[in-house]
């Protein structure tokens, strides 16, 4: 691999980054300044450091988006922003796509990976993948809304939903944990109860958290992260 390649597909320089930090001696290769960006690397193998600090290369990327309203879950989209759009250029031409959808107007955690079978296996209903959800209604939600959202409701379509749970915060906001996402499925679990939901953030999904990004930034996920959305901890 290309030593610039190396340094984009890691989300750590893009390729006209890198070739300033290689003027500027800031990158070596198993000890030894480099100063060509054609450089061929194993990235299995070498050892890559940027001023003397070394580049973890993945085969796959996994970030964490905090989605503002108004953005869609796509790669693309002629109308509206999109949570690609959202990252630096170097990180767009990575082929990244989202772990599943948020509403338009829905807030919060976005997975965006470039790993097929992680992100299919972590939302197939055999995995039972839990995602927790703050939410507000414009009415209050009594007890028997909640006990029949928790239970299985029967939406308008004739589904029944899986049962969850919810968390109550105040008579009008709580948290609600699902382990399915059919299409505006929180929307329609409170609309079966004649109940319009007014707010609704994605909070976190199985172990993994928004954390401290801002609305519209990014993070990478870490390695304790990682390891969970790939199921290497069982998850």
């Amino acid at each position: 691999m290309r030593l610039d390649k190396f340094f984009s597909s890691t989300g750590t320089l893009s390729r006209s980054e890198c070739q300033k930090a290689l003027k500027c001696c800031r990158i070596a290769v198993n000890g030894e300044i480099v100063k060509k960006g054609d450089f061929k690397v194993d990235p299995e193998a070498d050892v890559v450091t940027l001023d003397g600090n070394k580049i973890i290369y993945r085969k796959f990327t996994y970030i964490v988006v905090n989605k503002p309203e108004g953005v869609v879950s796509a790669t693309e989209d002629s109308r509206d922003k999109t949570v690609i759009d959202l990252l630096p250029d170097n990180l767009r031409k990575l082929n990244l796509f989202p772990c599943g959808r948020l509403d338009k107007d829905t807030l919060g955690l976005v997975i965006l990976t470039d790993d097929g079978i992680s992100a299919h296996n972590a939302l197939s209903p055999k995995r039972h993948v839990e995602k927790k959800y703050l939410f507000r209604t414009a009415d209050s939600v009594s007890d028997d809304d909640v006990m029949a959202i928790e239970n299985g409701i029967m939406l308008s379509d004739g589904y029944v939903t899986k049962p969850c749970k919810i968390e109550m915060l105040g008579k009008d906001e709580g948290y609600i944990y699902l382990t399915e996402g059919k299409y505006h499925e929180i929307k329609r679990m409170f609309g079966a109860r004649k109940n319009k939901i007014v707010y609704l953030e994605r909070i976190k999904f199985s172990e993994i958290e928004i954390g401290d990004i801002d609305r519209g930034e990014w993070r990478f996920m870490t390695d304790e992260e990682i390891n969970i959305f790939t199921q290497k901890n069982g998850v």
